[in-house]
């Protein structure tokens, strides 16, 4: 058996065939082009593009242009425009002009496709040798890994599906073609950047670890590159030895351990799920095995801390009940954050044991057994198992919660806020909804169900959600519109009612908002700024520190500062990083790695003190891009003494990007 089980994670661009109608009308048209005369070309290169637009978007349509890409010179596919020279495109420019979608998008895609030409030696061009077009490619794919394996951002959700798998069509073609080895180390750091943030679905970048391990079985690379890469793959396949050997047959290999044995496999496992945040299948099967053979044991294979292991002597029958009923290779995952369980000691809270072990218990509504378990969706047991698994991931990774394709930022924050502020109350609506496929909430002393309202910002739900947010996001997504629509007519953002009612009562009730609803207009930034500098930051508010995580939202923008929406955000803290500046430390529903907001603002998710799951900012930048927060007016600075220099800077910041689209009205 291989040493690593691994599996294909791209798909092949070859099998799939166009129609043959779109094909020959292609191919007429680059004729026409080649044989008009210069003075027509453009109107032939128009037509070209249209055509080109339509085998881009049509399975298998990458590859047949690709086959025909080392004759779009000669055939004056560039002239005229800026990619007629490509010795003096520039890499960096790719992605950028790929999303901006058009005319611009489809020359772009054929660019790279020429460039393959000349990296394949199949056409040659002055002053661009193979080996530089090779070069060239590499450091496109390497940029925009975004478009090779998908990642969910707010710009990326404006995308069309259309435009989503013409970019990564073509970027999966470039992949086999020339091989991952040319982007091996930007793939490892991705995967680093990624797991940095501890997210409960990683499958991402175990897509990403899949395909480093192909490109070093396929490439010769450096060996120390190579060691990094085997490091990953030894994460999510098998970390022992002993695992590595036997396969499927690790379960037997572990019967016939003994004791010292044992305890070797336990350390192994649980320090590499600390040190990298996977979890493996074969992890799963020691948890189970040791939960009936060595139970003293389990607070290594789940890598506790000191914390943890109090929390498993003082609990160690109900959490080996757990182990038994949640974790199979399957939920491998939930290994992961039933660690983190134990080690923020939440079995010590009273609502979580007995909550879980209600969940374990639970009769399910045939529709939440169906959310759980679409593949399956008649399966009850496995779909119990699932949630007390996504139960366990959730309460242990409060921030490792995403929001996946899905319009519902406000959904995925709520769950995250209740995990970290109220797990019993979670807990609750967790079972509610699993038993009665239905939510009930107040909204200012009137009763809502969720079963009887409409869909809400997500009219389908994208799947590829922790098992929890798969179970409750529908309901709380048409909760919120509904809480929403309440409060129309109000003057003001109608977060002001709905954050506190939706979240709890640890939502601060004084509120500020940047953009008046009735003129769409920003209104008093300075203002605004100051409010927020004397509610949150430490040197101005009296040097106090946030008690509970609060709500807030943000202006989502592009790498180029442009306005995309409006994005639902926590603030979770504020402190000085290891340089003495001070960040906003913060959850993003959409948070898999560092994004870069424009105008060089990029998040930062490690490095500069952030906790699991966390992203930051310099104060400043995350200022910068706020529109509304909530704070406590009796537990707030003056706002006079933040100084003007420093509310003129934020205030710039945000007319020189988002806010250039706004009107603007000072106080």
């Amino acid at each position: 058996m291989d040493r690593y089980r691994l599996v294909s994670v791209l798909s092949d661009p070859q099998t799939a065939s166009p129609s043959p109608r779109l094909v020959e009308d292609f191919d007429q048209t680059l004729v026409r082009l080649a044989e008009a005369p210069a003075f027509s070309k453009y109107t032939h290169q128009s037509q070209l593009l249209v055509r080109t637009a339509k085998l881009l978007k049509a399975p298998g349509g990458v590859a047949v242009l690709a086959d025909r890409a080392d004759g779009f010179d000669a055939a004056g596919v560039f002239a005229g425009t800026d990619w007629d020279m490509p010795a003096g495109l520039q890499p960096a420019l790719v992605g950028p002009t790929l999303r901006a979608g058009g005319d611009s998008a489809t020359l772009e895609c054929l660019s790279e496709l020429r460039l393959l030409a000349i990296a394949e030696a199949r056409t040659a061009h002055a002053g661009l040798s193979a080996q530089d077009a090779r070069a060239f490619l590499a450091e496109a794919m390497a940029a925009n890994l975004d478009l090779l394996f998908g990642e969910a951002t707010e710009a990326s959700r404006e995308r069309s599906a259309a435009d989503s798998a013409r970019l990564h069509g073509l970027f999966d073609l470039l992949a086999h073609r020339l091989g991952m080895g040319l982007i091996l180390d930007r793939l490892l750091a991705e995967v680093a950047e990624i797991m940095a943030q501890r997210p409960i679905m990683s499958d991402r970048a175990v897509a990403l670890i899949q395909a480093a391990g192909q490109a070093i079985t396929e490439t010769s690379v450096d060996d120390s590159v190579a060691a990094v890469a085997r490091h990953w793959l030894s994460a999510v396949e098998a970390p022992s030895v002993l695992a590595q050997a036997e396969g499927d047959g690790y379960a037997a290999a572990l019967a016939a351990c003994d004791a010292d044995q044992l305890a070797a496999e336990a350390g192994v496992f649980g320090a590499s799920m600390n040190e990298t945040g996977l979890v493996c299948r074969d992890h799963a099967v020691l948890v189970r095995h040791l939960s009936t053979h060595a139970p003293a044991l389990i607070p290594a294979a789940l890598g506790c801390s000191t914390i943890g292991q109090a929390a498993y002597a003082a609990h160690a029958p109900a959490i080996g009940a757990l182990i038994d009923q949640a974790i199979t290779p399957d939920t491998a995952y939930a290994i992961y954050g039933l660690s983190r369980l134990l080690g923020a000691g939440l079995v010590f809270q009273r609502p979580v044991l007995p909550g879980l072990q209600r969940l374990a218990r639970l009769a399910l509504h045939p529709d939440a057994v169906a959310a759980l378990l679409p593949e399956a969706p008649a399966d009850h047991e496995r779909a119990r198992t699932r949630l007390l698994a996504g139960a366990c991931a959730v309460l242990g990774q409060p921030r490792g919660v995403d929001q996946g394709h899905n319009p519902t930022c406000q959904s995925a924050r709520a769950i995250s806020l209740w995990a970290q502020n109220d797990p019993g109350y979670l807990l609750d609506l967790i079972a509610s909804a699993a038993r009665d496929h239905d939510i009930v909430m107040d909204f200012e002393g009137q009763v809502m169900h969720s079963a009887g309202l409409d869909a809400g910002m997500a009219k389908t739900l994208h799947t590829e959600l922790d098992a929890v947010s798969r179970l409750l996001t529908p309901h709380i997504d048409r909760l919120y519109v509904e809480m929403g629509r309440r409060t129309v007519g109000r003057l003001g953002d109608g977060h002001r009612w709905v954050n506190p009612e939706m979240h709890g009562w640890w939502v601060t009730r004084d509120f500020a908002a940047l953009i008046e609803l009735s003129t769409n207009a920003i209104t008093d930034c300075s203002g605004f700024l100051r409010a927020f500098c004397s509610a949150y930051h430490p040197a101005y508010n009296g040097d106090r520190a946030l008690v509970y995580a609060q709500p807030c939202g943000i202006a989502a923008t592009t790498s180029s500062g442009d306005w995309v929406g409006w994005h639902a955000v926590a603030i979770q803290r504020v402190a000085q990083d290891g340089t003495g500046a001070w960040r906003v430390y913060f959850y993003n529903p959409n948070r898999d790695k560092a994004q870069n907001w424009g105008h060089g603002i990029v998040t930062s998710t490690y490095g500069n003190g952030e906790l699991e799951g966390e992203s930051s900012l310099l104060f400043e930048d995350f200022a910068a891009r706020l529109y509304v927060f909530h704070y406590r007016a009796a537990e707030t600075g003056d706002p006079t003494r933040v100084p003007d220099t420093a509310i003129e800077a934020i205030r710039a910041a945000i007319a020189a990007s988002w806010g250039k689209g706004f009107e603007w009205h000072e106080r």
